[in-house]
């Protein structure tokens, strides 16, 4: 794995990797002793890149890897310097975030945002960017500037900042390096660092296992695009069905009960039906979402869900990038998207680790899995333009994707056997790279394999008439909770027939 990329015609080669560097002491370099390895050896890299005239440097660090940590750490040494520093986000709650974790590393900061005070003194300031950008003709540049989720950085607002700012030293942050439309961030940034990888993280114990099913793989092919990912009302019309929804909380019942987690919706509507079907049957379930609801009710939702009144969220434009929500356990994905950022930001949700978490359980409902592989799946990042999936180290330059047809658990490995004890078909569906695009591999085998399982599953709810007979089968099944599963799908059932 390349550390640093740089632009084609500045020819820059940096040879040793991540994957090949061992931990290196805290000693070695001046910051706390907190600090985890890797964000020592990326601090060394912005060292030696900047030693040699690079000023705008892109991060890439998956989520859960300490993006911010490794921001307080860079204010820290810039600060000793005497030198300014800012750091740049795109919401109120990651303004609020962002201080709760400099206030824990004792770094005094001021802040740039339409409701917090201004003052000047401070050296480091936390800057909303809106904000920022209404008030750059009358601000002093920092010497030091990180951006917070820089895959946005070729947008209106943070281009505008970066131009305002190009005296300084730009770094940007992010799990993804790439913008929805697929093209390059090489207009934004001259050099890339590449930190350790997923698989690097849970190894290290860092990030969590998981298990990763996919229940549902709803077909998206006629659903039109807009703005580079799927039309918003398309998906809710599709995604927003009683069965569907009700498959949803039956997983949840059988793979996660009583686990907190997080539901995507595609819709506000379809997040408030989530909410109110998880809530239903027992599962207390907040809606929220970053359009409708000020930051004062946002704010509230979130302290009750941090305190375990509700251990679940269903969440539409919020959640997705950035903002850290703690103790998550499951996610249940349930809405379909063209974009590997949303994909890998909202799976990554689930990925941190905390005290007596064995694993993340993730549902994908929406077969995201599909076209943007699953959490430890290895992407070829690149400055000039879209990413394309690589395989596990190797001869191989494919990603195999196994999905079991007796449990549904995918597994991304060359395993034969799923956890459960069923074979994965022999002919699996593959991802593998061809020219910069992601393609399937004997697809057929699979699909019609899936199909049959999935008309053999609606057979044996169809010929149940009673509770008894859904709560029996719900028992042949080995699910936890067969009565509750009986109740949903004849409340289901009842409602489908009025």
């Amino acid at each position: 794995m390349h550390v640093v990329e740089a632009r084609q015609w500045l020819a820059l080669s940096v040879a040793d990797s991540f994957l090949d560097s061992p931990p290196v002491p805290f000693s070695s370099f001046d910051v706390s002793p907190g600090a985890r390895w890797f964000q020592l050896l990326i601090i060394e890299k912005l060292e030696k890149l900047i030693a040699l005239g690079f000023r705008r440097i892109l991060v890439v660090l998956p989520t859960g890897g300490g993006k911010t940590r490794l921001a307080i750490e860079l204010f820290k040494s810039a600060l000793k310097h005497g030198h300014t520093a800012q750091f740049v986000v795109h919401r109120k709650e990651l303004t609020d975030q962002t201080s709760e974790a400099f206030v824990e590393q004792d770094l005094p900061h001021s802040f740039i945002t339409s409701t917090d005070p201004y003052d000047p003194s401070f050296a480091a300031t936390i800057a909303g960017v809106q904000t920022l950008v209404s008030r750059l003709a009358r601000l002093a540049a920092p010497d030091l500037v990180i951006i917070d989720e820089a895959h946005h950085a070729a947008a209106g607002s943070w281009s505008k900042v970066m131009t305002a700012y190009r005296g300084a030293v730009q770094i940007g942050l992010t799990a993804t390096p790439q913008r929805l439309d697929g093209k390059g961030l090489d207009g934004q940034f001259d050099a890339m660092i590449i930190g350790p990888t997923v698989q690097q993280l849970i190894d290290e114990k860092f990030l969590s296992p998981y298990s990763y099913y996919a229940p549902d793989i709803p077909d998206v092919s006629k659903i039109p695009s807009l703005a580079g990912d799927y039309k918003r009302d398309s998906l809710r019309e599709l995604m927003d069905r009683p069965h569907l929804i009700g498959d949803m909380v039956e997983h949840y019942d059988r793979l996660a009960r009583g686990k907190t987690g997080i539901l995507f919706a595609t819709s506000i509507e379809h997040s408030r039906n989530l909410a109110a079907a998880f809530s239903a049957e027992g599962f207390r379930t907040a809606h929220i979402d970053g359009t409708t609801m000020d930051r004062h009710e946002r704010r509230r939702i979130m302290e009750d869900f941090k305190a375990g009144y509700y251990p679940l969220l269903s969440a539409v434009d919020l959640i997705g990038e950035g903002l850290d929500v703690p103790g998550v356990v499951y996610i249940g994905g349930g809405r379909p998207s063209k974009s590997l950022v949303f994909h890998k930001q909202s799976i990554g949700r689930a990925l941190r680790m905390f005290p007596g978490k064995d694993e993340a359980v993730i549902c994908d409902h929406a077969g995201n899995f599909m076209h943007h592989g699953g959490p430890t799946s290895e992407y070829d990042w690149s400055l000039q333009g879209r990413a394309t999936a690589a395989g596990a180290r190797g001869p191989s330059d494919a990603i195999p994707v196994r999905r079991c047809l007796q449990c549904f658990q995918v597994s991304f490995s060359p395993a034969k056997v799923c956890p459960c004890g069923a074979e994965f078909p022999v002919q699996s569906r593959e991802i593998e790279t061809r020219e910069g695009k992601l393609t399937k591999v004997d697809a057929a085998a699979a699909k019609e394999a899936k199909r049959k399982a999935q008309i053999a599953r609606v057979l044996e709810e169809k010929e149940c008439t009673r509770w008894s007979d859904f709560e029996a089968l719900a028992r042949r099944r080995g699910y936890k909770n067969p009565g509750g599963w009986a109740r949903l799908k004849m409340s289901l059932k009842s409602g489908a027939g009025k």
